[in-house]
């Protein structure tokens, strides 16, 4: 006896990727606070009013915030299948990188770039 499934499989067009890879492109330097400003997706605000953005404690504590709240927008793309690894990747990078040109503040620029040349040799 065989039974029929009602579950689909999923299938991720380049719509939804590229969807993915802009979800926070879209972000807004306001009041000293980073958000999405796509509403239909997650979307994180990153304070970082306390921090002195001159020294560079203060650019590498906003990038360790910018990195987490990256990650909390990011987490329905995460899952064990390569895709969707692929899927929370670009997210990830184009949210950072979203947020740090958004901030525009040299010290912050300059650490993100450091650390994208540092990742580019473990890729």
């Amino acid at each position: 006896m065989s039974y029929a499934s009602p579950i689909k499989p999923h299938s991720i067009s380049a719509a939804s990727l590229i969807a993915a890879g802009l979800l926070i492109l879209g972000c807004v330097a306001l009041d000293r606070s980073v958000q999405a400003a796509e509403p239909r997706y997650d979307r994180a605000i990153v304070a970082y009013g306390d921090l002195n953005l001159d020294s560079e404690l203060g650019a590498k504590a906003l990038y360790a915030r910018l990195r987490n709240g990256a990650a909390d927008v990011c987490s329905s793309f995460e899952g064990r299948d390569l895709a969707f690894k692929k899927l929370w990747q670009n997210c990830f990078d184009g949210a950072l990188a979203s947020a740090v040109a958004q901030i525009n503040r040299t010290g912050l620029t300059t650490l993100h770039n450091e650390t994208l040349s540092r990742s580019k040799g473990y890729r």
